[in-house]
């Protein structure tokens, strides 16, 4: 949280720390077609060096006796890079769904799988969602959307994105008043500044008082710290996570926004380790974005 809390002082030395403290401005996000370095290890470049350590609590991640594991998976439909099928579990995902879900315990914290630049929120959280009077209701309906920019050399301009949290660190007022709360009924919308990524299209803006929830937006998150805090949506608590990665090719789902970023399936593209803060990572791979040690 290093670079989190310089960025509190930094912004309460500007602003005094009072009402209306205006949103942070962030970088503006990397352009244009660019392969995945040839060093970086993934599903399309190869495996890293040394295996010993990778993957090691995927099978954990598969029992249904453990307090973490996989969920669902992405949408093969929506992935234009690297493998489709995610494998294990295979349950259906919706149509469109471009993210794995990790399952948790609610308030488990979430953890950044590499260094990130915090540049995109919308708190969209409610009591309760019911798209018509047909639908289930789901109480709660936690629905906290991050977006973050890698700042490294492995993956340039790969976006994460992180929904269905409970809260951050990184809105320093998310709670504390109804504005940068939890509004009554889902509607899709909430506080919102930065850049946020679709499925095919992403959005650069401010709507509904993002001043309201005191948001650190530019600020850098190093490797294994603290994103977030992981949500509910009714009897499941869980959080997603996407992942879009820059290639040269166009993706031909984007309708509007960079064409260059390609939604990958996670669990399978990715190379994974748990993080120790002594730990050695191989270009390109990632952390678990939650303490090993919780799993089982």
């Amino acid at each position: 949280m290093r670079r989190i809390l310089a960025a509190v002082v930094a912004g309460c030395v500007l602003a005094a720390c009072g009402g209306g403290t205006p949103v942070p401005t962030v970088p503006s996000a990397l352009a244009g077609p660019m392969a995945v370095p040839a060093g970086t290890a993934s599903a399309i470049t190869g495996a890293p060096a040394d295996l010993s350590i990778i993957n090691t609590h995927h099978d954990l991640l598969l029992s249904s006796g453990s307090r973490i594991r996989f969920g669902t998976q992405a949408d093969p439909a929506t992935v234009t890079l690297g493998p489709t099928d995610g494998g294990e579990p295979s349950w259906p995902p919706y149509d469109g769904k471009h993210s794995l879900n990790f399952q948790m315990p609610k308030e488990t914290p979430v953890l950044a799988p590499l260094d990130l630049r915090f540049v995109g929120f919308k708190n969209r959280s409610a009591a309760y969602r019911q798209d018509t009077d047909e639908d289930e209701s789901l109480s709660p309906f936690d629905d906290l959307d991050l977006c973050f920019e890698a700042v490294g050399d492995d993956w340039p301009g790969m976006v994460v994105c992180v929904y269905h949290l409970y809260t951050s660190p990184l809105l320093t007022a998310h709670l504390e008043h109804e504005a940068c709360g939890i509004q009554e009924r889902w509607d899709g919308g909430g506080a919102e500044a930065g850049r946020i990524y679709y499925l095919s299209n992403s959005t650069e803006r401010s709507a509904r008082d993002p001043e309201s929830c005191r948001p650190l937006l530019g600020s850098v998150i190093e490797r294994g710290e603290l994103i977030g805090y992981s949500g509910q949506v009714g009897d499941n608590s869980h959080s997603a996570f996407r992942f879009k990665v820059r290639s040269g090719d166009p993706n031909p789902l984007t309708e509007a926004g960079d064409p260059y970023l390609h939604w990958v399936q996670p669990s399978v593209f990715f190379y994974w380790q748990c993080f120790e803060p002594d730990a050695v990572f191989q270009p390109g791979v990632l952390a678990y974005p939650f303490d090993c040690e919780l799993i089982p």
